[in-house]
């Protein structure tokens, strides 16, 4: 196997290791919270959750991103873009912090307030000492680190809600000990941190430069915000909150094939950053792209042949319509993946103000289309609209991104596929003929026409000898 596409296999399991695990132990939090905790609470939990997730980017800078691709570039002192990186994050949260606590004494905020401002805070220093990691090379720590932060807070969490019986602050609280905890393995397991930042002079233009990197991708993180949320609040204007509740359980299928997208783009990141600066770069990221494409197609295709037969047996069968919605929210997630790994490159190339720009076309589209057509054709409206939206996005970063790095699509494999997937999709909605024998065609006809991808990929998962060309 060529030694960069082994890196990116290898790399892409261990992102995959750590994103299932943690995702496992999530689940079984869940367990934990549904016996100790009513719905209300938990309503509330969730709802915090959502907006740490929101604030992280504004409050941090999205600093840490810039930690990832500055500590990755040769040129750059890694003890400087650490020390900026943690700057920023105790500079920016302390003064969170302080806000906070003038809030609650003398504008009555509530102490969940203090109990948010505390939580960012930990998780973006930890953010920051986990992308120094990746960047520095130790995969495995990140990973390992991750897995041990789900680990700490199901553990602490757990004790706190079973045996103090604190209720929801168990779990804030389980929250801020877990983080401090990993940054505190973070700093004693990434090499030597203290002598890394005692060495490290401070570089305000490297600040400079990081920032420039960093604040185009805040409001991206909001795009995608916008987009995922608005197709909820104009369903549930439009169509009211049964509708919403069809269209949240058709998005639970996708999230399977999102989330297998989104490790891969892990590990993909840190190889292209890699291979920047490698002559065979176009034919390199070329056949990534195609292997991913057929990868993405025939998981969807494989999602379709079973996905009656999954709503018939795993739900409820008032919601088992919901099917209906979840081919459509494929095609979604596959533009959504092309459009993510074009993305890798602006990110590379520095040019994080394109990332910015091409996520608010899409964003508008979105809702744009969202007006036009829920109210004419409901729920696949929704669906549509984001589907166009990805795609539109991912086609404009075609074009952008040929500037940078000339992709070869093999568009005679890529469109006959889709047209397949099309069809196979469209032949769930009918009851002339059998689905199996759709499905089974359908397959077939994708293997065959993925064939070459199928052996490239499995080329360089099985030899060990370099291959003298790579397909484009």
């Amino acid at each position: 196997m060529s030694s960069k596409y082994k890196k990116l296999f290898q790399n892409t399991i261990l992102f995959s290791i750590g994103s299932m695990g943690s995702k496992l132990i999530s689940l079984l939090l869940v367990v934990v919270f549904t016996h100790h905790i009513n719905p209300q609470e938990y309503g509330e939990v969730e709802l915090i959750s959502v907006i740490i997730n929101l604030c992280l980017p504004f409050v941090t800078l999205s600093i840490y991103d810039a930690v990832l691709r500055f500590v990755m570039k040769d040129n750059e002192n890694k003890g400087s873009v650490l020390l900026n990186g943690i700057a920023i994050c105790v500079v920016v949260g302390l003064t969170f912090i302080a806000g906070s606590v003038v809030g609650i004494l003398f504008w009555g905020l509530g102490i969940n307030t203090l109990v948010i401002a505390a939580i960012i805070f930990a998780q973006s220093i930890n953010l920051v000492f986990a992308q120094y990691a990746r960047g520095i090379g130790r995969i495995k720590l990140y990973v390992v680190n991750g897995l041990l932060t789900a680990i700490l807070i199901f553990s602490i969490v757990s004790v706190l809600l079973i045996y103090f019986h604190v209720g929801i602050m168990g779990y804030f609280i389980g929250m801020v000990i877990s983080f401090s905890i990993s940054n505190v393995i973070l700093f004693f397991f990434s090499g030597n941190i203290t002598k890394t930042l005692a060495k490290a002079p401070w570089d305000r233009d490297l600040m400079k430069r990081m920032l420039l990197y960093s604040l185009p991708l805040i409001p991206n993180t909001l795009m995608f915000w916008v987009m995922d949320t608005s197709d909820r609040l104009l369903i549930q204007s439009f169509l009211g909150l049964a509708a919403n509740g069809y269209y949240a359980v058709a998005n639970k299928i996708p999230v399977i094939l999102n989330t297998l997208s989104s490790i891969f783009m892990q590990a993909w990141q840190l190889t292209a950053i890699e291979e920047d600066e490698q002559k065979d770069r176009n034919r390199f990221y070329s056949s990534v792209f195609n292997a991913l494409s057929s990868f993405m197609i025939i998981i969807s295709a494989l999602i379709l042949c079973i996905l009656k037969w999954g709503f018939a047996m795993g739900l409820g069968s008032q919601f088992y319509e919901a099917w209906k919605f979840v081919p459509i929210q494929l095609f979604t997630v596959i533009f959504a993946s092309f459009s993510n790994f074009l993305g890798v490159i602006y990110t590379v190339q520095m040019r994080t103000n394109y990332v910015f720009i091409t996520s608010f076309v899409g964003a508008a589209l979105n809702i744009g289309l969202n007006f036009l057509l829920i109210p004419r054709i409901g729920l696949y409206g929704a669906a549509i609209a984001t589907t166009i939206s990805f795609l539109s996005v991912w086609l404009v970063r075609l074009m952008q991104t040929r500037r940078y790095v000339k992709i070869s699509i093999q568009f005679m494999t890529l469109i006959p596929a889709l047209a397949i997937l099309a069809v196979q999709a469209l032949s769930l909605y009918q009851t002339k003929v059998p689905d199996i024998l759709t499905n089974t065609l359908a397959l077939s006809a994708l293997f065959l026409i993925n064939l070459r991808n199928i052996q490239f990929i499995m080329h360089n998962l099985v030899t060990k000898k370099r291959r003298k060309s790579d397909i484009a």
